[in-house]
């Protein structure tokens, strides 16, 4: 009799132990995110990804600002004149993106250097050198337009390297994705303006 009133409550205390256990929840900060963690998240990039955004936001910002200087001259080339603003509406936003990515990493770019079409980043692929920007800046709107179309095809063919290099090492999957992006739309408007730098 006393074996079995033993056995029953061993039962009833393993059955006990285990709805509780089914029923509780770990604390939030205890529980493991890793596999369901959102692919800009701190868990999920490595050092070629901070690399990357931090360099294709300094890469990209000179092209913007290169576009807002020809944008300000008269007699600019129509076709140059939409590439300009083309270049700004894509590569804006993905300024901000990769900006965002970066602060998420607890990497975020230093506003106080970043970002100036001065040519002082001269040492990363495609990047225009301070005197080619003073040679932009001083032109006219024909010679600019030739001007512009010379630098961006280089400075595109910069950032279809760094992308390339960034597929083979990144691990942030946003930013592979970017990444080949880039590729795909830069490949593209390199082709457009050495078709259009024939005309001018």
């Amino acid at each position: 009799m006393r074996r079995h009133t033993i056995t029953t409550a061993v039962v009833g205390l393993t059955a006990a132990l285990t709805l509780a256990g089914c029923s509780s929840s770990e604390p939030a900060d205890t529980q493991d995110t890793s596999s369901s963690a959102s692919p800009g998240s701190a868990a999920d990039f490595n050092q070629a990804d901070v690399t990357y955004a931090q360099g294709m936001t300094m890469h990209h910002q000179q092209a913007v600002d290169m576009s807002d200087t020809v944008l300000d001259k008269d007699g600019l080339d129509p076709e140059v004149a939409r590439l300009a603003r083309d270049i700004k509406d894509a590569q804006g936003p993905e300024i901000r993106t990769m900006e965002g990515w970066l602060e998420d990493w607890g990497h975020p770019m230093d506003h106080g250097g970043h970002g100036s079409a001065s040519g002082d980043e001269g040492h990363m692929d495609g990047m225009v050198s301070a005197e080619d920007i003073r040679a932009l800046e001083r032109a006219d709107g024909a010679t600019a337009s030739r001007l512009f179309l010379d630098q961006m095809i280089e400075h595109h063919e910069g950032a279809v390297d760094m992308a390339k290099q960034h597929r083979k090492d990144g691990h942030n999957p946003e930013a592979l994705q970017l990444s080949e992006d880039v590729i795909t739309d830069q490949q593209a408007e390199i082709t457009e303006m050495r078709q259009m730098r024939k005309t001018l």
